[in-house]
């Protein structure tokens, strides 16, 4: 009887010892920022962001990171409630989802300290449509149980490619703006914590 407590307990100490090593990445929302950028008028250009994220990385290095589109501040109401209602279509596309698997060993062979540059291949799912993007990012250990992820520059968003030209033109008419932008810069840094 004691042999088997004996090899009970070793193995559930085994079992809580590498749990960490196993152990899936939460993005921190507090300490994590997506940002975009539209110019309008051909060379008045403005930054935004959204201020609900969420996502994880899994014990097998996949990467999900949903972003609430309803969160989004221009620093005007009136503009984010319209880009709510005719680009977003919050009612209907509540969230952009991006998805992309990483190498298993990336996480477990960063050492404190060390900022990893990489390339990543997702897909971005917004407005109903996917596209595979690439993203150029910096990959900090800032800690045992925190990773900094940066974009190392923004990547575009190409209107057209996601169905919301509508959507920008009737932004651009309610605003009797003569011109908006298609193509839209992203970048973030985000935290991931366990």
């Amino acid at each position: 009887m004691r042999k088997i407590s004996s090899i009970l307990i070793s193995l559930l100490l085994t079992t809580t010892v590498s749990l960490p090593a196993l152990a899936g990445w939460k993005l921190d929302n507090e300490n994590s920022q997506l940002s975009f950028m539209s110019v309008k008028k051909g060379n008045i250009a403005e930054n935004h962001s959204f201020s609900k994220l969420a996502g994880n990385i899994t014990e097998k290095a996949q990467v999900n990171i949903s972003v609430d589109l309803s969160s989004v501040n221009t620093n005007i109401a009136i503009r984010d409630e319209r880009m709510k209602e005719f680009v977003f279509k919050t009612d209907t596309y509540s969230t952009a989802n991006f998805t992309a698997t990483l190498e298993t060993s990336l996480l477990k062979s960063l050492v404190i300290g060390e900022d990893k540059k990489l390339t990543i291949s997702g897909v971005l799912d917004f407005h109903g449509e996917q596209q595979t993007i690439m993203l150029d990012v910096s990959v900090i250990k800032l800690s045992a149980d925190k990773i900094l992820v940066n974009t190392i520059k923004p990547f575009f968003i190409q209107a057209d490619a996601y169905g919301v030209v509508a959507g920008i033109n009737k932004l651009k008419a309610l605003a009797s703006l003569p011109s908006i932008n298609y193509v839209v810069p992203v970048s973030f840094s985000v935290t991931f914590t366990r």
